[in-house]
């Protein structure tokens, strides 16, 4: 079984939310603040309910605070969990659970919680159960078949693996060594290996009568009683529960005897290698819980893995964590990291947005992304490109140039429009091939694409007979209703370069820039009077010289620095268009 489809509602900043999980392994990204540790906590309540051992319980701040009256929360919290019967005996384990319409089988866990305040007394009342219908018995032995693992962001790895009670290294040998009798004979080795040794037994004797003199010094002798002074009794879970770990120094073939090695202790190390340590500890125990009790529900939930890990080490964790979706194991990750984005299968992303103060969710996997789409997006998107998903909103442009260009004219036009303070994402696809990216977006379902402004922007190229290209036309074919949609296609004339040269007097400028760089051709380009000649004149040469990204980058350069040509200098209305769109916040 595994979690298919879990329910939200009142619960932190999380009105009304639902979210489609897949089988193994799901990303939760997104920016700051759009409900991502909300789930994760929803999903460790939900998993530690009715348990003893629970780290987590509902407050009265985690009920959702309505904005436009935040006198009161405004509702119940409710939890709606939905799992998949991969197996039929999965029906009859958890029958407790069983929903049953017509031919279609699944599992439901639902819980409630009541906030109740009475003459100033608050409580919290929780309501639980599961199939179809509020009131239907969960016994205890079906909470204990859901097992989880959660690791936080910024973990003090070394706390967690210190040899005490309780501790993950002692559960993972618990697991790995099952057999009571054999627990029992490695208890015993231990217990007399320690009692044959003579020196232990003669220290131990000689800090008892030491107690016991000062003991008789200091008491009547009436209350006098001697006390004796042994080892804690050695049971094998008590044994595994004081392994530490450490990291050897030297290599073992340098050294004539293991006595001679020298160890680290933990809290030498960094705080990134604890960390894959501890969360390799976490691993070796969840898996093998699962080999001993393989009709439980088992999950793993970390938040932020990239935290400590430089992009490498993140791409070899990450591609473990894509292994262990064969596994059995139902993985969820939240993240901020593009390293890790860029390099995840792009069905188990789930990308979290907050407009308006309501989140919601959109699982690549259920969106209008064909087959094809996918693998060009799974090649194409790096670290850089990657970061889109985490926007606020997303120009698709062509080359270098716009790219180099478009964040100075958005300064230009002021703090509203400002790409970077907006963060919007500017992501160069080296060509036209828009059709990719605008599925994430050019959906009429708002449930299948990102919540979010996109905008393309790309050459018109006009003909003698005043008709845009065959590539213009395919990319205004992938815009939608502007009313409800969030793509949007702005089209040049001809090229950037063109327009950037027609628009008010920025031929002057770019004839100066050009000029300094191939003096020998600018004569050329002035003799020609007529401004649209000019300017055809002008793109050609750039496109031979190869020297469009040069132009772009001088350009932006002086624009930066001198207010006065940022005066003079006209954006052209399409990309003023563009900027305008994806700066729209609704």
């Amino acid at each position: 079984m595994f979690l298919k489809k879990m329910g939200i509602k009142n619960f932190r900043c999380i009105k009304d939310l639902t979210i489609n999980f897949n089988e193994g392994l799901n990303i939760l990204i997104g920016e700051n603040n759009t409900g991502k540790s909300s789930i994760i906590d929803a999903l460790r309540l939900c998993f530690s309910i009715r348990k003893q051992w629970r780290n987590i319980y509902i407050h009265e701040s985690d009920f959702h605070i309505d904005k436009t009256d935040p006198t009161l929360p405004t509702g119940e919290i409710e939890f709606h969990l939905y799992f998949e019967i991969q197996r039929p005996e999965e029906a009859g384990i958890f029958v407790d659970l069983l929903s049953v319409d017509g031919s279609n089988q699944e599992l439901q866990l639902h819980i409630k919680y009541t906030l109740d305040i009475t003459k100033g007394i608050t409580s919290i009342k929780p309501t639980v159960w599961g199939g179809d219908n509020e009131g239907q018995h969960i016994s205890y032995e079906i909470f204990e078949l859901f097992y989880f693992i959660y690791l936080e962001p910024l973990r003090d790895a070394v706390k967690y693996l210190r040899p005490l009670r309780g501790s993950k290294l002692g559960e993972l040998f618990s697991k790995i060594e099952t057999d009571k009798d054999k627990q029992d004979l490695i208890a015993k080795g231990v217990r007399e290996s320690i009692s044959n040794e003579k020196d232990l037994q003669d220290l131990i004797e000689k800090g008892q009568k030491e107690i016991n003199k000062h003991l008789s010094k200091s008491t009547i002798d009436e209350l006098r009683e001697d006390v004796e002074i042994g080892l804690l009794p050695f049971d094998f879970r008590k044994i595994v529960e004081s392994l530490r770990i450490q990291m050897p120094i030297y290599d073992a073939k340098f050294l004539s005897s293991e006595i001679n090695q020298k160890y680290f202790e933990l809290y030498q190390n960094g705080l990134g290698y604890n960390n894959l340590i501890y969360t390799a500890v976490v691993l070796g125990d969840l898996l093998e819980r699962k080999e001993i009790i393989s009709e439980s529900y088992n999950s793993l939930l970390i938040e932020e893995p990239e935290a400590h890990l430089h992009p490498q080490v993140q791409n070899t964790f990450f591609s473990y964590m894509n292994d262990l979706n064969e596994k059995g194991i139902q993985i969820f990750i939240t993240s901020h990291s593009p390293t890790i984005t860029s390099k995840a299968n792009l069905d188990s992303l789930i990308i979290l947005d907050k407009l308006d103060e309501k989140v919601t969710s959109f699982a690549i996997r259920d969106s209008d992304l064909s087959r094809d789409n996918k693998k060009y997006l799974q090649k194409f998107l790096d670290v850089t490109k990657a970061q889109l998903f985490f926007a606020k909103g997303v120009i698709l442009v062509e080359g270098i140039s716009e790219a180099l260009l478009l964040p100075v004219f958005s300064t230009i036009l002021g703090r509203d429009y400002d790409l970077e303070k907006k963060g919007v994402e500017i992501v160069n696809i080296n060509g036209v091939a828009f059709e990719h990216f605008a599925k994430l977006y050019n959906s009429d379902d708002p449930s299948k694409r990102l919540n979010r402004n996109c905008v393309i922007i790309t050459d018109g190229d006009h003909n003698a007979k005043d008709e845009i290209s065959q590539r213009a036309k395919n990319a205004l074919s992938l815009e939608i209703d502007k009313s409800d949609g969030r793509l949007q296609v702005e089209i040049a004339y001809k090229t950037f370069e063109y327009e950037l040269f027609t628009a008010g007097n920025n031929k002057n400028i770019l004839l100066e820039i050009f000029g300094k760089m191939h003096s020998q051709l600018i004569n050329e380009v002035k003799k020609e009077t007529n401004l649209e000649k000019q300017a055809i004149l002008f793109v050609d040469k750039l496109k031979s010289n190869k020297t469009k990204s040069q132009l772009a980058h001088t350009l932006a350069l002086k624009l930066s620095e001198d207010a006065t040509l940022q005066s003079n200098f006209t954006i052209p209305k399409y990309i003023v268009n563009a900027i305008e769109w994806v700066t729209k916040m609704n």
